[in-house]
């Protein structure tokens, strides 16, 4: 019998005193793009940065992937974001993703990710990042190239929208199961950054 694999991946969750901002923004972009293109918008209760994208892993390795978030955790400071202004992937051309950025650079947040990173492939768990770590949280995926115009104008008039503060002093492990409606999201462990 095959093994059972869980889809993971390492996150920071959304405070909830900024999910109601993160979703205005959400609705405001919604109705300017209701001729297209199409978006397929993160729900509420699934707004994170994503620090590390695991995927597809053996059930069995979630303990000993548990063990080197704890040790990295241990090692790393909470961190204070500035949440604000909507940004995408990629920078130029039709947008694929639309995130919410953070307004300053936060030291702190970016070395919890490049350490995970760096455990996690010293550990064979996964490849190291090719790409620098750039802390995002995902408010939709684009569906469609329809009105691509419209949609980067809009992403430059909420370049600047503020959201607000907040402190980060755990992450999470999280596995994905994906079903017609959308992923279903369930927290497997969280790591409480102690430094």
């Amino acid at each position: 019998m095959a093994e059972e694999k869980l889809r993971l991946f390492f996150a920071v969750p959304l405070a909830e005193a900024l999910r109601d901002a993160c979703c205005e923004l959400q609705e405001q972009m919604g109705e300017a793009c209701r001729r297209g293109p199409r978006i397929k918008w993160v729900e509420r209760p699934n707004l994170h940065m994503t620090l590390k994208f695991l995927g597809d892993t053996p059930a069995s390795e979630v303990e000993r992937i548990c063990r080197i978030a704890e040790r990295v955790a241990g090692q790393c400071s909470p961190a204070s974001l500035q949440l604000g202004g909507v940004g995408c992937f990629p920078p130029r051309g039709a947008p694929s993703t639309i995130w919410v950025g953070l307004r300053e650079d936060c030291p702190e947040i970016m070395e919890l990710a490049e350490r995970l990173d760096a455990a996690l492939a010293e550990a064979g768990v996964s490849e190291p990042e090719r790409r620098s770590f750039v802390p995002h949280f995902t408010l939709g995926r684009v569906r469609d190239r329809g009105g691509v115009r419209r949609l980067r104008e809009l992403i430059e008039r909420l370049s600047e929208a503020p959201v607000g503060p907040m402190d980060v002093t755990r992450f999470c492990l999280m596995s994905s199961d994906l079903t017609p409606h959308g992923p279903i999201y369930t927290e497997r462990e969280v790591f409480e950054l102690l430094d």
